[in-house]
């Protein structure tokens, strides 16, 4: 009689309880990736569309109608912090958050890693809400001095230092995890790290040129859009690592150690 091929990244109790009742397979379902991302994706393109909508109306708005138009825009701008835009990306770095304490406690591989990678989502959800990377700047005006350029958001020269060093730490765990699993958390990094820190720093240039015009709104709505769905594909990702099917009572969940379509 076969059975389910032990997982490494689960405990000896977990391992042969989920191996005596999953059999050949078992009825196993892992959580789709794909279909996740998008339906996270939903409430990311909805707030970007609403932001670029209102901005739009704030230019052609009457003398009358301007604060009425600018204070829903004040709720909907990405621009923004303490907004709707930034709530619901604070929750999702909470989200993520919770999923990276789950496989830390779960997992008998890089459970370390796990709990860092928990931190860092939660660190990341205190920054939506309280613009900590800004503080950064302080250092980014010295390093400034070494470039020719004026990229007015200087705290993306410490950033991109930062990013780096959490590459550094995360990623040999990152790379030890089935295929769907970790390609869908690389393109989530190399996505966020593009918006937050690259397209930024284009907005940075285009606010030192040419002050607040519609390139900057442009760049920073494409920046935050981004990053939304980095952290959307974040969360996908982390639940294409479960797998899940009906038991008695319920569902029941374990981690995967295969890679399946997504």
């Amino acid at each position: 009689m076969s059975r389910t091929p032990p997982s490494p990244h689960l405990s000896g109790p977990q391992e042969a309880r989920h191996a005596n009742v999953s059999g050949e397979g078992g009825g196993w379902e892992q959580i789709r990736l794909i279909k996740t991302f998008l339906i996270l994706l939903i409430p990311c393109a909805v707030l970007s569309f609403i932001s670029g909508a209102l901005y739009l109306a704030l230019g052609r708005t009457s003398p009358e109608t301007f604060d009425d138009v600018h204070f829903w825009f004040y709720f909907f701008d990405v621009g923004r912090e303490i907004n709707i835009p930034t709530w619901y990306s604070s929750i999702m770095w909470v989200v993520a958050g919770l999923l990276g304490g789950y496989f830390a406690r779960k997992a008998t591989r890089f459970r370390l890693s796990w709990a860092l990678f928990a931190f860092i989502c939660v660190l990341f959800s205190l920054d939506e809400m309280l613009e900590m990377h800004e503080r950064l700047d302080v250092i980014g005006a010295e390093l400034s001095k070494h470039i020719p350029l004026d990229l007015h958001f200087v705290w993306v020269l410490p950033g991109l230092v930062i990013a780096a060093l959490f590459v550094a730490l995360l990623l040999r765990m990152v790379l030890s995890l089935p295929a769907g699993v970790r390609n869908g958390l690389l393109l989530a990094g190399v996505t966020f790290v593009g918006g937050g820190i690259g397209v930024e720093t284009l907005s940075g240039l285009a606010l030192a040129d040419s002050g607040f015009e519609s390139a900057f709104f442009v760049l920073t709505l494409l920046e935050e859009t981004l990053e939304m769905s980095a952290i959307a594909l974040c969360i996908a990702s982390l639940m294409h690592f479960i797998e899940y099917r009906p038991s008695e009572g319920g569902t029941t969940y374990r981690l995967t150690s295969r890679s399946k379509p997504s």
